[in-house]
């Protein structure tokens, strides 16, 4: 796989396929998203998505952690979809295997109970969590004198080729002083947003990290579409 290495804030940062940050000065290994069990979430309202997705998510995780073997794995919010159902039994018997310290950052929909995510051995940070230079948060936040790295937004962009080609992809998204993940989940879509020439852009396919920031060069500002 082709990963990207990149500078942010004066720290070395991987981005893998995975979608999915590695910081090597102190061995984190940072997603965003995951979103399991929203396809239980949904099927218990009658909505006939198929299952797999949250043993798909879990697997790409195990490989990264196989990779990297960071000291910690950081998720920044949204790891489960909704209400408890079976697919948490999933991700403690997953969690209770692992060796990297495991935190979270809370976001909208992680919603369980205190004990569900103290049973994983998950340490829960309920705003953000803040290690210099950065600050990692779900929602984006502005932070003042600090670089934060969030997730929730789902980026993605829109490349556009000859004989009007199109390919939406995920992205990482790197501004002056934010930068979002793509959710990691594989039962996720993707928010289409429209970079300006002050962001990098690093699109994401199943083996390779792109650097597409010249595509949008042109562009004088930043706004998000549909």
């Amino acid at each position: 796989m082709l990963s990207a290495e990149i500078d942010v804030a004066g720290e070395r940062l991987v981005l893998h396929p995975h979608r999915a940050i590695y910081w090597e000065r102190l061995s984190w290994l940072i997603v965003s998203d995951l979103h399991l069990g929203k396809a239980a979430h949904f099927r218990k309202a009658g909505v006939p998505l198929p299952e797999g997705h949250d043993t798909a998510t879990l697997q790409r995780l195990d490989s990264l952690l196989h990779f990297f073997t960071p000291e910690r794995l950081l998720i920044l919010g949204d790891l489960f979809h909704s209400s408890h159902n079976r697919s948490w039994e999933l991700f403690e018997d997953w969690a209770s295997c692992q060796h990297a310290r495991l935190h979270l950052v809370q976001g909208n929909h992680d919603i369980l109970a205190d004990r569900r995510y103290a049973d994983a051995g998950l340490q829960v940070c309920h705003d953000t969590l803040e290690e210099g230079p950065f600050v990692f948060s779900h929602d984006p936040v502005e932070r003042p004198g600090c670089y934060v790295i969030g997730g929730h937004v789902h980026p993605g962009v829109v490349l556009t080729g000859q004989g009007r080609q199109n390919l939406r992809l995920p992205c990482f998204a790197f501004g002056p002083d934010l930068g979002l993940l793509p959710a990691f989940g594989t039962n996720t879509g993707t928010f289409t947003i429209a970079p300006d020439a002050a962001q990098r852009i690093y699109a994401t396919t199943d083996r390779a990290v792109l650097d597409v920031s010249v595509a949008f060069a042109g562009r004088q500002t930043s706004r998000k579409e549909d």
